[in-house]
């Protein structure tokens, strides 16, 4: 079968995760301290009045503008200027329905963002995305050599159900909330760790692509507390792998519970599951 995790140094994703970091959308750090100058404070001011709608924090909050307005452009099927210009049509043309207040408020968010995507492409990306196609070296290595996506599978008794995962990596998202999705087959993952942690954070996220597929009937991301008990479950799979106890989140307390489960429930994923949620509730 051979890796199944990919790595991807993207321009739009890049692009759409620098604008939200200079505008103080969701987390401040040094990175948008760096490029925030570039910037007239009444654009980010209005990327920021949206951060409710447009930023998303794992099990409790997604924007309602999230997939449409971060996920989409992320993606890069099309460039991220060439999205924002079509929302914009779409949205003065009425083919999307929104309060107006709400509308406006669309429109003015994706001017701002089609406005700066040539600057970011021309004056910025060349240097950051050197920065990250370095950092991607050892990580790519690694991943050729140590077997992990077989391992994990076998040991899940999961399928990846596409065929790669790719950790598309930023360089901006410091401080803010990642291994997040922008698509079924992409998770955002920033570059501030050391080699060794991000490789077994990569570890943890893809063990959670697989568990989507498997959790895919229950309410496994739908709450804080059922998204701890899947991170947990994650965590229980990966220390059956590599033997380690360095837990993810604040969940190896729900590692250690499923360590315990394993010998009544057996290891599969749904039956581990469902069992940690029935002694939730008594």
């Amino acid at each position: 079968m051979g890796n199944k995790i990919l790595f991807s140094a993207e321009p739009d994703t890049n692009y759409v995760f620098h604008m939200l970091s200079v505008a103080k959308c969701g987390y401040d750090n040094a990175y948008g301290a760096k490029y925030r100058g570039r910037y007239d404070p009444a654009d980010l001011g209005c990327i920021k009045e949206q951060e409710t709608r447009l930023t998303v924090r794992g099990g409790q909050h997604c924007g309602s503008w999230y997939g449409p307005m971060v996920c989409a452009p992320a993606q890069g099927e099309v460039t991220a200027r060439a999205y924002y210009e079509e929302t914009i049509a779409w949205l003065e043309a009425g083919r999307v329905e929104l309060p107006p207040g709400e509308l406006s408020a669309a429109i003015r968010v994706c001017r701002v963002m089609a406005a700066h995507y040539d600057d970011f492409i021309s004056n910025i990306w060349p240097a950051e995305k050197e920065k990250i196609e370095k950092y991607i070296v050892p990580l790519r290595a690694a991943f050729a050599t140590n077997g992990f996506t077989e391992r994990a599978e076998e040991v899940t008794g999961i399928l990846l159900p596409t065929p790669s995962f790719t950790a598309a990596l930023v360089s901006s998202i410091e401080g803010g909330a990642e291994a997040i999705d922008i698509s079924p087959t992409h998770g955002v993952l920033g570059i501030g760790r050391g080699a060794d942690a991000e490789i077994r954070f990569i570890c943890h996220e893809f063990i959670i692509y697989l568990l989507k597929h498997a959790l895919k009937e229950e309410d496994a991301f739908g709450s804080p507390y059922t998204w701890a008990l899947t991170e947990g479950l994650a965590e229980y799979y990966l220390r059956k792998i590599d033997g380690q106890k360095r837990p993810f989140q604040f969940c190896g307390e729900q590692a250690e519970m499923y360590m315990q489960m394993e010998s009544a429930v057996g290891k599969g994923a749904k039956a581990l599951y469902r069992a940690a949620l029935e002694r939730a509730r008594g």
